[in-house]
């Protein structure tokens, strides 16, 4: 490259000294005009010499004249056009709404129907100045039993009371319904399975006496006032608490339809 240069710097200079005999060869001094740096035609283009095709220069030609047209090595290289801006991108679209998912359902829970409140009460009946069980008296515990265990019965509490007819003095009233009130409790706990935590129990003597009995009088004879005042001579059991409430019964079945007759 800096071989070429200074053989082109000899040529322009060997130009330089004999101008005016090269316009002369190629025949355009009569068109040439000294426009400063290089000598131009005077349609305004360079001209060249002859056999050579470089520019020449004058004597006023400096490097910081050069031309794109004459010298383009001595120009600063241009920096290459930049490049088109890239489009922009476009912007990405919004996402696809999510959907919600559906509420989990959750299975219906169906609530238990409330209980159904239970009171049963029963009245055990005793023999004259006796607190032993009859066979009546084992028999209405029994049938009380059945009814406990139909559903079956949470019971709340039991009461035992136990009485007497008005025969006798009150103390020993009172000691003969205490006892007939405990053989009964004995027999609920023992035989019929309650628990002896929820029963309570008392003698009362003949302060309840049964309203029927109000009619015996003391006139009658002993054994008259005995049979009137039967009623009395008992032990009451009162149970109360819940039992579940029956399940409806399913609907009967429709019959089936008869086939229609055939002609």
């Amino acid at each position: 490259m800096e071989h070429s240069e200074v053989i082109k710097n000899r040529i322009l200079s060997g130009l330089n000294l004999s101008a005016a005999a090269l316009m002369m060869t190629a025949g355009l001094a009569s068109a040439q005009v000294d426009r400063g740096a290089y000598l131009i035609t005077t349609t305004g283009e360079a001209v060249r010499a002859a056999g050579y095709g470089v520019c020449v220069r004058t004597s006023n030609w400096t490097p910081a004249q050069a031309t794109e047209q004459c010298d383009p090595d001595l120009l600063p290289r241009k920096a290459p056009p930049a490049p088109p801006p890239a489009p922009a991108a476009k912007p990405a679209p919004p996402p696809a709404p999510v959907a919600k998912p559906a509420p989990e359902m959750k299975p219906e829970v169906k609530k238990p129907a409330a209980p159904l409140p239970f009171s049963e009460r029963v009245d055990v009946p005793f023999e004259f100045a006796k607190a032993d069980l009859t066979a009546d008296g084992r028999t209405a515990l029994d049938e009380l039993f059945k009814e406990l265990k139909k559903g079956p019965v949470t019971m709340n509490v039991v009461i035992v009371t136990g009485h007497t007819d008005k025969i006798g003095s009150a103390a020993y009233n009172k000691k003969l319904s205490e006892a007939r009130a405990q053989v009964v409790r004995d027999y609920l706990v023992n035989t019929g399975g309650l628990d002896s935590k929820l029963i309570f129990w008392e003698g009362v003597g003949p302060r309840q006496p049964v309203n029927v009995t109000k009619f015996c009088d003391a006139k009658m004879n002993r054994k008259q006032l005995i049979d009137c005042l039967a009623p009395n001579r008992r032990t009451t059991v009162e149970v109360t608490g819940t039992r579940p409430k029956p399940a409806p019964k399913p609907a009967a079945a429709k019959p089936a339809a008869k086939p229609a007759a055939t002609m």
